[in-house]
C-alpha cells in the first residue's frame, strides 16, 4: 500500500511539472503574442512582449507575429527569393512587350494592432498573411502600374517614378490590414532576348554620345586655355613694346634737354676746342701735284689756352 501511494504521488507529481511546463510560453524576441480562449473564443489579452508568460494550455494558446522588419522578395533567380522557384512578376508594357520584375517588400505588423490582425485572420500565422497579402498584393499592384510605361520607361528614367507609385499604392492598401510598408523596390528587370540586345545598342550609342561629348568639352577646354595663354602672350608682348617705347621716349626727351642746355652753352670758341681736342696733329695728305696746305693754328690755340699769345 505504501509503494502504491508512493507511485500516484510521484505520478500526480509528474502529471503537475507537465502542466506546469506546458502552460508556459516564451515570446520571442521581436515577436509580440496573442493569447486566445477556445472556451470563449476571444482574445484575452493585447500583444504580450517578448519574454515568458504564462496560460492554461487546456483553453487558451498563443499566437506570434513579427514587429521587426520582414523582407518578402520575389526573384527570378533559385534560392534568393522567398520561395525557392522562380517567383520572379512578370508584367507587360503598354507596347504589350513582357518582361519580368525582381522585386523586394520590406514591412511589418503594427504592434498596436497585432491583437486585431489575430482576429481577422482567424488566428492564422504570419506565413500565411505574408502570402496572401504581401505577395498577392505586390504582384497585382506591380502588374498594373507598370502596364502604364512603355518598356524603355521601365528600363530607364522611369523606374524610380514606377517604384514610387507602387510604394505609394502598398502603403495605402497595407494600412487597414494592420500591416505597414517599410519599402519597396525593383532588384532588377529581365527582358526578351531581342529587347535585351536593342537595350544594349541604346546604351551603347549613348555612351558614345557621351563621349563624343566629353571629348567635345575637353577640346573646349583646351581652345579656352590656350586662348587665355595667347592673351597672356600677347598683354606680355605689349606691355614689353610699351616699355621700350615709354624708355625710347624718356631717353630722347633727356637727350633734347641735354642738346638744348648744350645750345645755350655752345659758343665758338668753344666748338673750337673741342675741334682740337679731336685733332690727333697730323696734317691732310693730297695725292697729286697741289702743295699741301698750310693752317695757322696760332690764334686758335692762343684763345683756347694751349699757346701763350705771341707778342
Amino acid at each position: 500500500m505504501k509503494k502504491m501511494g508512493l507511485a500516484i504521488i510521484i505520478g500526480i507529481s509528474v502529471v503537475f511539472m507537465g502542466l506546469v511546463l506546458l502552460s508556459w510560453r516564451n515570446v520571442r524576441p521581436g515577436y509580440v503574442g496573442i493569447v486566445f480562449d477556445r472556451a470563449t473564443h476571444k482574445v484575452t489579452t493585447g500583444a504580450l512582449e517578448p519574454g515568458w508568460a504564462f496560460i492554461n494550455p487546456f483553453t487558451q494558446s498563443i499566437q506570434e507575429y513579427p514587429v521587426t522588419i520582414q523582407t518578402y522578395a520575389m526573384v527570378q533567380k533559385t534560392g534568393e527569393g522567398s520561395t525557392i522557384e522562380d517567383d520572379s512578376i512578370t508584367v507587360q508594357s503598354s507596347e504589350g512587350q513582357q518582361l519580368s520584375l525582381d522585386v523586394f517588400v520590406q514591412y511589418r505588423v503594427k504592434r498596436t494592432e497585432s491583437a486585431a490582425l489575430y482576429q481577422d485572420w482567424g488566428g492564422a500565422d504570419i506565413t500565411v498573411i505574408e502570402d496572401r497579402v504581401v505577395r498577392q498584393y505586390s504582384r497585382s499592384q506591380v502588374r498594373d502600374i507598370v502596364s502604364q510605361y512603355g518598356w524603355q520607361d521601365i528600363t530607364s528614367d522611369k523606374r524610380v517614378e514606377i517604384t514610387q507609385k507602387v510604394e505609394q499604392s502598398l502603403q495605402q492598401e497595407f494600412d487597414p490590414l494592420h500591416l505597414e510598408l517599410v519599402a519597396f523596390g525593383i532588384r532588377g528587370i529581365h527582358l526578351p532576348e531581342s529587347l535585351q540586345r536593342a537595350l544594349d545598342r541604346k546604351i551603347e550609342a549613348q555612351q558614345q554620345a557621351e563621349q563624343q561629348q566629353y571629348q567635345l568639352e575637353q577640346a573646349r577646354i583646351k581652345a579656352d586655355q590656350d586662348r587665355v595663354e595667347a592673351e597672356g602672350r600677347a598683354a606680355a608682348l605689349r606691355a614689353e613694346a610699351e616699355g621700350t617705347a615709354d624708355a625710347i621716349r624718356i631717353r630722347a626727351k633727356a637727350q633734347s634737354e641735354a642738346n638744348r642746355i648744350l645750345a645755350q652753352h655752345l659758343t665758338p670758341d668753344l666748338i673750337r676746342y673741342f675741334q682740337i681736342e679731336r685733332w690727333d696733329g697730323r696734317l691732310p695728305v693730297f695725292s697729286g701735284s697741289e702743295a699741301t696746305p698750310l693752317m695757322d693754328m696760332t690764334e686758335v690755340l692762343t684763345r683756347s689756352g694751349s699757346l701763350p699769345a705771341l707778342r
